[in-house]
């Protein structure tokens, strides 16, 4: 009788749980640049907004997957990728009876990207990071110097993996001037890293040299570090201090992306199944409860075993590794552990869902 309930309380949820929404929707890719010409406005409008949405799904691509796996982006054709594209949005547009230029975003359905990564056996995540606290030094900390600057730019903040610099009232203090790139460690950065609601750092060192660039990062959280290759950023003499920097910059912000990527990327042939206890409390709570779960993309189902007084016990079928789920659920707001064998899914209230 009670698993019949609590069942109800499952039909419920379906029916009672609004499509869920993420803070920061990696779907959505912003900042596309268009400009074509054509014999008619009309046709322009259509050339530029078509050119758009490759270059958005490239830009999406690269923000789900792995460098190493970006030379097997699929090739799809104008047709493919309308079908991908939700809608679309032009900012700043201005067009002439032959020409169109505008700032487009372009918002892409997931089911169909994952449908076509998942068709070409293509590891990918699609969550947002939370914020990483950089620290750029050379070799120490200004937030003056032109390799500081470099990362003020608004496309590192709100990438994939969110990069941003200490706050402005925190680039003063005195630890930060202090800071050793070999020596640091994560107590010395988390009060900052905090306050940029960070859980890890990275201290970001450049040693600039002829007609190159070496950048050594070091990654710092409460659990210790993993050391990331050094960076030989090729920079042609005589260029621009401000272009060298932003171009050194990219390329960190790209190796700490998959290094994110490394650990979060999942991979949908491999299938897990596991029970856990998950509290039952109010219809309101496992309303809230089963509309995070349905949100995360890498589980496949979630059925009822068994029930008690305030407690049921849930099969949860999911792709990739119990740590990678757990990293999903972390998303949601909820949490997962192993207590000595048995499986607990419990609410932690500090998702990046409602």
């Amino acid at each position: 009788m009670r698993l019949k309930v609590l069942r109800l309380l499952f039909l419920l949820a379906a029916v009672l749980a609004p499509p869920p929404t993420a803070a920061e929707d990696p779907y959505t890719v912003s900042g596309i640049k268009v400009d074509a010409t054509a014999q008619s406005a009309v046709d322009a409008q259509t050339k530029a907004i078509n050119s758009g949405r490759a270059k958005a799904w490239q830009t999406l691509y690269r923000r789900l997957t792995k460098q190493q796996d970006w030379s097997r982006q699929p090739t799809l054709d104008d047709t493919a990728l309308q079908r991908l594209v939700r809608s679309y949005q032009a900012r700043d547009q201005r067009s002439s009876t032959t020409r169109f230029v505008a700032n487009m975003t372009y918002v892409f359905s997931p089911n169909a990207v994952r449908r076509i990564l998942q068709q070409n056996d293509l590891s990918y995540a699609d969550v947002t990071a939370r914020p990483f606290l950089v620290v750029p030094l050379a070799p120490g900390w200004s937030a003056q110097t032109p390799w500081a600057q470099a990362w003020r730019n608004t496309r590192f903040a709100h990438g994939a993996v969110p990069l941003v610099l200490p706050r402005a009232d925190d680039i003063d203090q005195p630890v930060l001037a202090s800071l050793q790139f070999d020596s640091a460690t994560w107590q010395d950065v988390q009060p900052i890293a905090t306050r940029v609601h960070a859980a890890e750092a990275y201290l970001i060192l450049v040693i600039p040299q002829r007609a190159q660039m070496i950048v050594k990062i070091r990654h710092l959280s409460a659990s210790g570090g993993t050391p990331i290759p050094d960076l030989l950023v090729p920079v042609p003499p005589q260029t621009p201090a401000a272009k060298a920097f932003g171009a050194v910059a990219d390329a960190a912000a790209n190796a700490i992306a998959d290094y994110w990527k490394s650990r979060s990327v999942i991979d949908f042939s491999k299938h897990s199944r596991l029970v856990a206890s998950v509290p039952v409390g109010t219809l309101e709570e496992w309303v809230q409860t089963f509309e995070k779960l349905r949100a995360i993309s890498t589980i496949s189902g979630v059925d009822v075993v068994a029930m008690d007084i305030g407690e049921a016990r849930v099969a949860i079928s999911y792709a990739g590794s119990s740590d990678q789920l757990n990293e999903q659920l972390s998303h949601a707001g909820l949490s997962l552990a192993n207590d000595n064998g048995q499986w607990r899914l419990s609410r932690s209230d500090s998702g990046t869902q409602p």
